[in-house]
């Protein structure tokens, strides 16, 4: 129950217009002062019911927001509930007495929150990397799951680094993995179209992380693919479709489409930096569908 309000001379109070300083009561009206000087004489009742009115509806935010929090901690608890965020830490090349790749840390927060009509999501660390990919449980039971493309997180001493992995197979074989058909869906205008807005939009970059097929990163920048070497000069590429087909040809090689947010920024973020990896995840489902469903 709320606590009785008594005006008292000399004290301050609040309405909807602001503080305000009772300078002197009468009978069934008082005084009042605003912080820029201005004074006005009225009712007590009228005050009153203002305050009265504003503590409810204090009150009722408060029970909404508590009312939230307690689903939302239903829902963790369903997957990652003990993610709290990533640690100094965890930023280092080594997989070594890591916790945070774990379906109890960021792996289950991530994957509880992915929303796909056509796959269902697990996710997976991977093997003696500071990594965690996320990928169709379905899928992952096929005997082609290390060339599929997967989602991923990946730490490094500066940051982390997620997105979409699409590794291509040796260039002797001829099987149609995801990668084939990922080069078949960027011969279409409209898809890399779509690609440059995501990049665009999301700040990513493409790279290669052996190496073999590129240095550097390949960026969508004033309306055109630039490619940025070792020594960080811009060249164009025409063609990006032609562009990664001509780099798959030197060998297998790990493509990565990606954002990588800065540490700092991902320890500020705690949990919820999960949730970005959820949201860009959902961005790239087109992508996705294109290349499993075609392939499964």
């Amino acid at each position: 129950m709320s606590e009785e309000i008594k005006f008292k001379v000399g004290d301050k109070y609040e309405n909807m217009k602001g503080i305000y300083e009772v300078v002197a009561i009468h009978k069934d009206s008082m005084d009042i002062r605003w912080e820029d000087g201005e004074v006005i004489e009225t009712p007590i009742a009228l005050q009153k019911r203002i305050i009265e009115r504003m503590r409810f509806e204090k009150d009722l935010e408060e029970a909404r927001k508590a009312q939230k929090a307690k689903k939302a901690k239903a829902k963790a608890s369903k997957g990652g509930k003990q993610f709290l965020g990533l640690e100094e830490s965890d930023f280092t090349n080594s997989v070594s007495k890591t916790t945070w790749r774990g379906r109890g840390q960021i792996g289950g927060a991530v994957a509880t929150r992915i929303k796909s009509k056509h796959f269902k999501f697990n996710s997976w660390a991977v093997l003696r990397k500071p990594e965690v990919s996320w990928m169709d449980i379905n899928r992952q039971k096929q005997d082609d799951v290390k060339l599929q493309a997967t989602f991923y997180a990946r730490v490094e001493e500066t940051g982390l680094c997620y997105g979409i992995h699409i590794p291509s197979p040796d260039p002797e074989q001829t099987v149609a993995y995801d990668w084939q058909i990922f080069l078949s869906w960027l011969k279409k205008e409209e898809n890399v179209n779509w690609l440059a807005k995501q990049c665009s939009s999301h700040s990513l970059r493409i790279c290669d992380l052996t190496q073999k097929g590129f240095v550097g990163t390949v960026e969508y920048k004033d309306g055109q693919w630039v490619h940025m070497g070792a020594s960080q000069q811009e060249k164009i590429v025409e063609s990006l479709q032609s562009f990664l087909d001509a780099a798959s040809k030197s060998g297998a090689i790990s493509l990565r489409i990606e954002r990588k947010t800065e540490k700092s920024t991902v320890i500020e973020k705690k949990q919820d930096i999960a949730l970005d990896i959820a949201a860009l995840i959902e961005s790239f489902m087109p992508l996705y569908v294109a290349v499993a469903t075609l392939n499964s």
